[in-house]
């Protein structure tokens, strides 16, 4: 008689064998190209100024609302280790990736591999790497996040688990619930394209999918009051207000979605892409709209399934965008952004659907155009992304160098100067402020991608004291410029009448301590 239990090697095999041949191809690819782009960020340590701070311990996030964050942090251990963190990154961002061509009907195997490229290498990655202490929770919420979807649309009793994904991937990084939108409503429009559902049928399966996202943020919000019952929210970045909607702000929220989209990949603003590129996006579009076209044509939908597809569409970018509905008024910067990328997982989707309904003959030329464009465009951006990726990396890591050399130099002052000894508290007075001495390299200005520092943002961020222990060594204790005893300092007149550093009588003791003055205090 055989044993009824079997070995791990067989069940391995047997869950190996039940995943379809484009998801295996999609998870390695996204795994392999991730280490492609990030691999400078995963084998260097370039911190930032709140790395800096988390560098060996997170148990920060239940005042921002994200009471889940501490929990999965700590699984990861307590300091800040850029492979380790970086590689459980990686197996998050490429669950995603699965979940997105599942969802979207991706299979061929070059529009995998293009689609992984792009998800791996868009700037929210390389933003959230920048914050490498929490970049494996974070994207394990983005798994959650497309998860929660999955199971929502795939899962015939997906709605409780579909919607208890979605509430604990807010737990950990609330921007995420824009990506379990944007793919829900793309599954939708695909449904609906299919021709094989009754309108009023897929009426109740948009309400059901919306009620799942409804659902899913109340209980977050429930579970925000719950835990924030000894110490409010935070103001940060506007998350006090998530939930807080004025009806009357609706129609400027929108806007402003939709108008991210216009200033990211036609405007470029943030110099993500190559000057040729925003030309692409619009020629992708406008093969994108003759698709759809012939597509609707074939399906013959009829008007109500037509509108809904039409409608569906448009909500589409709303739905990848939603942050700027969900925190009105909030800074959102690149890390809550990761669902416009799915703006350009669209036409991939469609270019694959419309060469599997539509007959070979009537629109092989315009299918083949479109696919080419498409594919060439998106490679493009991917590859534009990974070059961002690396200008910022170096610019973090020249940045990193700059500024120890920079404090090497300030310390040998420091404990040179008359009357020093060991010990001695130090005041950085005027720490905070900007100074032209502090940017060597102007030429990496043209990165701008949030938490990416250079010399400038590393001297004068809230943690240049936690810097000057943490990765120089010095032991003694540092009062930046904001700090009590710097604005007492600062009103002594032998204090004002110091010059400024670094000329000489910049560093004096006062006091028993080191006054060093920088800049002239702030008020």
């Amino acid at each position: 008689m055989g044993s009824a239990l079997r070995s791990p090697d067989a069940l391995a095999k047997e869950l190996w064998d039940r995943v379809p041949r484009e998801i295996r191809l999609t998870f390695s690819a996204s795994v392999l190209l991730g280490l492609a782009v990030h691999l400078y960020m995963f084998a260097n340590k370039l911190p930032n100024h709140d790395d800096i701070s988390h560098l060996f311990s997170m148990d920060y996030g239940t005042a921002s609302g994200r009471w889940l964050l501490p929990v999965l942090a700590a699984l990861d251990g307590p300091f800040s280790t850029p492979w380790l963190l970086g590689l459980l990154s990686l197996l998050s961002l490429a669950g995603t990736v699965c979940f997105t061509v599942s969802l979207f009907r991706i299979r061929r195997p070059l529009a995998c591999v293009v689609t992984a490229a792009v998800m791996v290498s868009f700037p929210t990655v390389t933003g959230t790497f920048a914050y490498m202490f929490t970049s494996a929770p974070y994207f394990f919420s983005l798994m959650l996040a497309s998860a929660g979807a999955y199971l929502a649309v795939r899962c015939r009793r997906g709605t409780v688990l579909g919607a208890a994904a979605i509430v604990l991937s807010m737990g950990v990084y609330q921007s995420y619930f824009e990506v379990a939108a944007v793919l829900m409503v793309g599954a939708l429009l695909l449904e609906t394209l299919d021709g094989e559902r009754t309108f009023g049928d897929l009426i109740r399966r948009g309400l059901r999918l919306l009620a799942v996202l409804a659902a899913a943020m109340a209980v977050y919000l429930l579970a925000v009051r719950l835990t924030t019952l000894r110490a409010p929210l935070v103001d940060y970045m506007g998350i006090s207000s998530m939930g807080e909607l004025s009806l009357r702000e609706i129609p400027r929220l929108v806007l402003q979605s939709y108008w991210k989209y216009a200033s990211v990949f036609l405007l470029d603003k943030d110099h993500f892409h190559f000057g040729f590129l925003p030309w692409a996006f619009v020629l992708s579009a406008l093969c994108c709209a003759a698709l759809g076209r012939l597509v609707l044509r074939e399906r013959r939908l009829g008007p109500a399934r037509t509108a809904l597809a039409l409608l569906l569409a448009l909500a589409y970018p709303l739905a990848g965008d939603l942050i700027y509905v969900m925190v009105p008024g909030g800074n959102i910067h690149v890390l809550m952004i990761y669902g416009l990328c799915y703006i350009l997982i669209a036409p991939i989707a469609l270019t694959e659907y419309a060469e599997r309904c539509l007959p070979g003959t009537s629109a092989q030329s315009v299918q083949t155009a479109a696919r080419w464009v498409v594919l060439v465009t998106m490679t493009l951006t991917a590859y534009s992304y990974a070059v961002t990726a690396n200008s910022a990396y170096l610019k973090m890591d020249l940045g990193l160098r700059q500024c120890t050399s920079y404090s090497t130099r300030l310390l040998d002052k420091i404990e040179s100067c008359e009357g020093y000894r060991q010990g001695m508290p130090v005041v950085l007075l005027g720490s905070t402020t900007r100074e032209a001495a502090l940017s060597p390299t102007p030429e990496l200005d043209r990165v701008q991608i949030g938490g990416v520092f250079d010399l400038s943002g590393l001297r004068i961020t809230y943690t240049y004291g936690w810097f000057l222990r943490r990765y120089l060594g010095f032991t003694g204790e540092v009062h930046l410029g904001r700090s009590e005893q710097a604005k007492a300092l600062a009103r002594l007149p032998s204090v004002r009448d110091m010059p400024l550093y670094p000329e000489a009588g910049s560093i004096q003791v006062v006091d028993g301590t080191v006054v060093v003055k920088l800049n002239e205090p702030g008020p």
